[in-house]
């Protein structure tokens, strides 16, 4: 014959704590496969006016594609993706600013998100920011700002002002022509190859390592280069009162800035 335990007041405690958890895990995993079973899709497409010279993307999550087109009127096109809750797409245009914002119902569970291309004429001002996709960006000469809860973000063959921010994914810029340029990580890598001589560099990572490649020549540069655990290599001509600064500090990785070979 079993003999019953006795409940101690340690095993009222573990079912105390263990049911309700139980009770969370089963209901957890039962909305997300009626969330996964409810999956919707819709096409998402907009046209810039032709006087839209910043325009400005939202979303939730999904990832981004943006480029430069040779005509004068921009357009958004894509596929959004939710669970249930069919998303809110708003538009809006005045003053010469556009916007598109994707927005997802708060769930606890399920996938919602926009996957765009984003296409604009020479020179308009992007800004365009995810909740947790990629962004990459292409051939624009316009002021640029793109940020991502946790994508990476590329660039490439860009001319206008640069910010590129991450929460943790990596960040690389090649073939850039920007003067100024900002991009900050909360844990990855950052690269960026210039094509012209930048006036204004500012890169930060909290953990990853730096990059920077200069044109080669005889400019000089103001370098300050910090990293908490990491090594600097600066193989750049210094001067402390050159009006090419470059800012770069990392919270653990190494940083090295040189020249083009």
């Amino acid at each position: 014959m079993n003999k019953k335990l006795p409940m101690t007041p340690g095993r009222w405690a573990a079912l105390a704590l263990g049911v309700p958890l139980c009770l969370v895990v089963v209901g957890y995993t039962g909305f997300d496969l009626v969330a996964q079973a409810g999956l919707g899709k819709i096409p998402v497409s907009y046209s810039f006016p032709p006087g839209a010279r910043q325009v400005s993307v939202t979303t939730s999550g999904g990832n981004v594609l943006l480029r430069q087109l040779s005509g004068t009127q921009g357009t958004l096109t894509g596929t959004g993706v939710y669970s249930l809750i069919r998303p809110r797409v708003s538009k809006h245009f005045a003053a010469g600013r556009a916007s598109v914002n994707y927005d997802c119902a708060s769930l606890p569970a399920g996938n919602c998100g926009l996957n765009a291309t984003v296409s604009v004429p020479g020179g308009t001002t992007v800004t365009v920011s995810t909740g947790g996709g990629n962004i990459d960006a292409t051939g624009t000469t316009g002021r640029i700002t793109l940020s991502t809860s946790g994508g990476d973000v590329t660039a490439s063959q860009v001319a206008g002002p640069l910010a590129l921010s991450t929460d943790g994914g990596n960040i690389q810029a090649t073939g850039v022509a920007a003067t100024q340029v900002i991009a900050d990580t909360g844990g990855g890598d950052i690269d960026i190859v210039f094509l012209t001589v930048p006036r204004d560099v500012e890169v930060s990572t909290d953990g990853g390592n730096v990059t920077i490649v200069v044109p080669a020549g005889t400019t000089k540069y103001h370098v300050i280069a910090n990293t908490a655990g990491g090594n600097v290599t600066d193989a750049l001509q210094q001067d402390s009162s050159a009006k090419n600064l470059i800012t770069a500090t990392s919270g653990g990785g190494d940083i090295t800035i040189t020249e083009a070979s």
